[in-house]
């Protein structure tokens, strides 16, 4: 199917706009980066150290550091900048154009998010392997070529169920006069609840069986279980269609959100 042309220069227009402040924007990472994993090393340390273990629930202190090493950058991966990126349309009465241009709302959005994905995904790639290759010490962390294509996969899906996740939130400006807060939880809960401040077997097992009927547990836990191996391919396929059906249901209820919340949009903004 060929692309439209019109979604390849949105594409290439963001990916340009996110180059332009390139050197602010390496400044924050590589000092938001170096902070993060600072705080890290010297936290799970000291709780090595107080157990006098070398292995905490599968976990070497090598390895759980190369996890808040990657997790941050899924992170802004399927995250990005999309909180306010909808319901600012909707607040500022910007919607018009898409409502006006011969385009599809969703197809826009998910295309300059696709933009901000790419970004942060090659950052993860070069990450990754400097860390592989140069710091880690541990033999134990293997990475190989057939596991980041799955990861890579799993990562694309879960960054659309985070999209329309959030697009359901930001909807809800069609009716709230303010729903940041709503995106602030919405981000803690998936980073909580994923596994991202906290590695889900760290977790106690009856909440760990709960989580499992949640799509949280997918968004994140799932694609570090890939990027680090510890999967077998039964349980990938098998997580990837849970993932994908809650994509599709979030997918639904936004699109329901959207007709109907057009129906109070009066177009001059607030």
């Amino acid at each position: 199917m060929k692309i439209p042309s019109w979604i390849k220069q949105v594409y290439l227009m963001e990916l340009r706009k996110i180059i332009t402040y390139r050197a602010d924007f390496w400044v924050n990472f590589v000092g938001q980066t170096i902070f993060s994993i600072l705080i890290s090393y010297f936290l799970w340390l000291s709780i090595f150290e107080s157990n006098s273990a070398t292995q905490i629930n599968g976990y070497t202190l090598n390895k759980i550091i190369f996890y808040y090493l990657i997790v941050p950058i899924v992170f802004r991966i399927q995250q990005g900048e999309t909180i306010g990126a909808i319901s600012g349309d909707i607040y500022n009465g910007t919607l018009n154009k898409y409502l006006l241009y011969p385009i599809s709302f969703y197809t826009y959005k998910i295309t300059t998010y696709i933009a901000n994905s790419t970004f942060f995904f090659l950052q993860l790639c070069t990450i990754a392997l400097v860390y592989y290759f140069f710091i880690n010490t541990d033999s134990n962390i293997k990475l190989s070529f057939i596991n980041f294509l799955l990861f890579s996969i799993v990562l694309m899906v879960s960054s659309l169920t985070y999209f329309y996740l959030n697009s359901i939130t930001e909807l809800i400006g069609f009716w709230a006069d303010n729903i940041w807060s709503l995106g602030v939880i919405t981000r803690f809960l998936t980073r909580f609840l994923g596994g991202g401040l906290i590695p889900l077997s760290f977790f106690p097992i009856w909440s760990v069986e709960l989580l499992q009927f949640t799509p949280f547990p997918y968004i994140v836990d799932f694609p570090m279980k890939v990027f680090f191996g510890d999967f077998t391919y039964v349980s990938y396929i098998q997580s990837l269609i849970i993932l994908s059906l809650w994509t599709l249901l979030f997918r639904f209820i936004s699109k329901t959100v959207w007709n109907r919340g057009q129906y109070q949009y009066t177009g001059i903004g607030i």
